[in-house]
């Protein structure tokens, strides 16, 4: 009987510690130099221009797609419509830290020498973005106003 509910217990502790990693998806780890893009296939060596989203496979269980290039990042989710995302994420162009997608300041210019050239750059502080599109004479964008100009932009609109 102590045999049983010692296992039990054991059981009990390795369902706690593997749920630990369920619930909400985190921005990946990208391994500079050697990850590649997940849509264009191109090493990540930049992590200014980087950014990621995750799709929940299964209930708690994430699957994340890494990417070169912002733009990169957009142009994935318009061809891949049916993956449904349920996180994304950028760079601070300054600080390179991860940040929410949803919360950054955008700044779009062809002048910006992103991997793919998509020009675009995010910013976690408004400041920062309103400073550096002034440089380009551009006003910044917020996600909503970036997804629509990249999806007209890829249909040639």
């Amino acid at each position: 009987m102590k045999r049983i509910v010692t296992l039990l217990l054991g059981v009990m502790v390795m369902l706690v510690a593997c749920g630990a990693n369920q619930g909400t998806p985190e921005p990946p780890k990208i391994h500079y130099s050697e990850d590649v893009c997940s849509d264009c296939g191109m090493i990540i060596n930049d992590a200014r221009f980087a950014g990621a989203y995750a799709v929940e496979k299964e209930p708690g269980r994430f699957e994340s797609y890494i990417f070169d290039d912002v733009g990169d990042m957009l142009a994935h989710m318009q061809k891949n419509q049916t993956l449904k995302a349920v996180e994304w994420w950028v760079h601070d162009f300054n600080s390179e830290a991860w940040i929410a997608a949803k919360t950054a300041s955008y700044v779009v210019s062809d002048q910006i020498k992103s991997p793919m050239n998509h020009g675009i750059a995010a910013f976690a502080q408004q400041a920062d973005a309103d400073a550096f599109a002034a440089q380009y004479g551009v006003k910044p964008l917020d996600w909503d106003k970036l997804r629509i100009e990249e999806a007209m932009a890829e249909h040639g609109h």
